[in-house]
């Protein structure tokens, strides 16, 4: 199995539940060191946020450029696990998945995005197996500049295979005024 690290190699084990339960992307900001030391995070409006993850969402999918029955779905917002409780920090996903296709054709939707998505600027941070009884592939990426990463996992067998895509990035904070509160 390959493995790389990336500006959140701690991303890539927790990226093998749904999404994220935690680690955000920490950078030191000259206003926040001088209060303590606390990181800062990308600010970002929740809109821009989530315009941002579909558009992502949606290149990923085209790049798989599978024709089959695709789950609806859109981004949603979370807490970051770093700070639960606070009113500015969220992070984004959106989980979707393809099926009602032949496993060798999702096969192919994966090896796509393996070749494609690195040109892009997708790091692949683990690209193998499952530790499950089916030996599910998946392929993990991360991209430093947007702060996402990609969990990609074929689930199932030949006879009814699902390719499961979720989509998370890092703690961003929100604009002075914008709160996290009702979005979820």
């Amino acid at each position: 199995m390959k493995q790389t690290h990336g500006f959140r190699s701690r991303v890539a084990g927790l990226l093998g539940l749904l999404f994220l339960s935690g680690g955000c992307s920490l950078m030191p900001d000259d206003s926040e060191a001088a209060s303590g030391g606390e990181a800062r995070r990308t600010v970002k409006s929740i809109e821009d946020a989530r315009v941002e993850t579909r558009e992502i969402s949606s290149r990923v999918l085209d790049i798989v450029a599978v024709r089959g029955d695709v789950s609806e779905p859109g981004p949603g917002v979370d807490v970051c696990g770093d700070d639960p409780d606070s009113d500015v920090l969220y992070k984004m996903y959106h989980s979707w998945s393809v099926s009602g296709v032949a496993r060798d054709v999702l096969e192919e939707g994966m090896g796509r995005a393996r070749r494609d998505l690195p040109e892009e600027g997708w790091n692949i941070v683990e690209d193998g197996e499952k530790n499950n009884a089916n030996r599910s592939p998946r392929i993990l990426f991360e991209h430093d500049e947007v702060q996402y990463a990609i969990n990609m996992t074929l689930f199932g067998s030949a006879d009814d295979p699902l390719l499961s895509v979720s989509l998370v990035s890092g703690c961003f904070r929100t604009p002075e005024g914008e709160t996290v509160k009702g979005q979820f």
